[in-house]
């Protein structure tokens, strides 16, 4: 489900707030200000007002740009994004953060996150070996990525990446508890199933062909 875009246009200011560096600095032009003559005050006024007015045509202009990046512009479905930010992040493969076979260790590792990694009932049967994983995040907001092994000599990898289920943000999605099946998205010659589980929402990437998230 997309933002508002007053949402939108609310956030990206929040972000751009003054620093107190910048308060300071502010306070201290208004400071010398006050104590200059009359004329000199007056040149100054001029400048510091055609500077500002600068700064604020710049900082409304990229956050028009971020709200036709989010808004108008990438209509597609959530489940696409998410299919397609997984798929990148399955191709470009960066170093595990931390190597265990046992989800013993990646709950001690990613103790950061705000939820506990599951195992998938829908992966126990499918022979993938844990390898281990990295922090990584889904729209923005903070996951694990796992890497798991179709074969326990390092086959085909596949990547298993968990985050806290936001329906706000995420949408419906098809949930395990009411008996629903994965969502399959195909992007850039991979095979995503996309789920929610646990009270999580889970996606596993995969070359076509390989096991999918499914029940037996």
């Amino acid at each position: 489900m997309d933002r508002p875009l007053k949402q939108v246009v609310r956030d990206h200011f929040d972000r751009h707030q003054l620093s107190a560096q910048q308060f300071e600095r502010l306070e201290s032009m208004m400071a010398d200000h006050a104590q200059q003559p009359e004329n000199d005050r007056s040149s100054q006024s001029r400048r510091h007002a055609l500077r500002w007015s600068v700064a604020i045509a710049a900082t409304m202009l990229i956050a028009l740009t971020a709200v036709l990046q989010t808004s108008w512009l990438d209509s597609r479905p959530m489940s696409e994004r998410i299919a397609l930010e997984v798929a990148r992040n399955h191709i470009n493969l960066k170093p595990m953060d931390v190597t265990t076979g046992s989800m013993t260790g990646i709950r001690q590792y990613f103790s950061d996150l705000e939820f506990v990694p599951v195992e998938s009932a829908l992966l126990a049967t499918n022979g993938l070996k844990l390898m281990g994983g990295r922090y990584c995040s889904i729209q923005s907001v903070p996951a694990a990525q796992l890497r798991m092994a179709s074969a326990p000599d390092g086959g085909a990898v596949q990547t298993f990446y968990q985050t806290e289920y936001r329906e706000d943000m995420f949408g419906p999605l098809p949930a395990l508890e009411r008996g629903e099946t994965p969502l399959t998205v195909s992007v850039k010659g991979l095979d995503v199933d996309i789920w929610v589980e646990k009270g999580l929402l889970l996606a596993l990437a995969r070359e076509p062909g390989s096991p999918a998230a499914r029940q037996e």
